[in-house]
């Protein structure tokens, strides 16, 4: 478990590095590359769309990942744990039982909250409200657009993101409200940096790099989610007692 989770460490660090560099190097491009007077045609409309996709895709995982964080759906994992003592060898199956996608353990209490009787993973409800969102703040620019505020929508996007790429690296907030709000301005903001982006600087290059950047904050995203995991079992006292390993 704990070279896993140095493994896990090291992996979260570098993209967060990356993650952050990039965001920086985003705003140096947007605001001092030349902005072209090429536009291809439907450009507008392709980057919406696969920003669009890329929301979509996340609403999806957050809704019915067949894993999360490391850990294997319930519906496909079984171990098989012993019974009785040692010589007699007897095996039974036993059913992992997991709420809000992660495994029913209060080590994992603040990873999840309940609401009407039903249990949610925090952060992945942060990720769908602030993906839903951003489609649909992302039609309705498509249709209407904005005017004159590109660069105020572009900085607080700026600020969202670094807000939470910041506190992932440096800090390690255990509160499933926090991890909620985190999720979701990750999301927004994300999408108020598209806008800007397009308001800003009609660079076809600049924006494909501000995708390229959305994939590597998911894999940020995803590598804190797995350290943030492994550090609890690692430091977890029931050892191979847990049915989870």
């Amino acid at each position: 478990m704990n070279t896993i989770f140095k493994k896990n460490n090291i992996n979260n660090t570098y993209f967060s590095l990356i993650s952050i560099a990039g965001l920086i190097l985003l705003l140096v491009l947007v605001y001092y590359s030349p902005n072209t007077n090429i536009v291809y045609s439907n450009q507008k409309q392709l980057i919406l769309s696969v920003f669009i996709v890329i929301c979509s895709l996340g609403m999806v995982a957050a809704v019915s990942p067949s894993r999360c964080s490391g850990f294997i759906s319930p519906k496909k994992f079984q171990k098989p744990k012993k019974i009785g003592n040692e010589k007699e060898n007897v095996t039974e199956n036993i059913k992992i039982r997991f709420k809000g996608h992660h495994p029913k353990c209060n080590d994992f209490n603040n990873h999840r909250y309940s609401l009407l009787g039903r249990t949610y993973c925090a952060g992945c409800s942060g990720l769908f409200i602030g993906a839903f969102i951003s489609v649909i703040g992302t039609v309705i620019y498509y249709f209407y657009g904005i005017d004159g505020v590109g660069s105020l929508i572009f900085f607080i996007g700026f600020i969202a993101v670094l807000i939470y790429l910041l506190q992932d690296l440096l800090l390690n907030i255990d509160l499933n409200i926090m991890k909620f709000f985190l999720n979701m301005i990750l999301v927004l903001g994300s999408f108020m940096l598209l806008i800007g982006i397009i308001e800003l600087n009609n660079s076809i290059s600049v924006q494909l790099f501000f995708l390229v950047l959305v994939f590597i904050w998911i894999l940020a995203r995803i590598t804190s989610s797995e350290k943030k995991h492994y550090k609890i079992c690692s430091e977890c006292s029931k050892g191979s007692y847990c049915i989870y390993r």
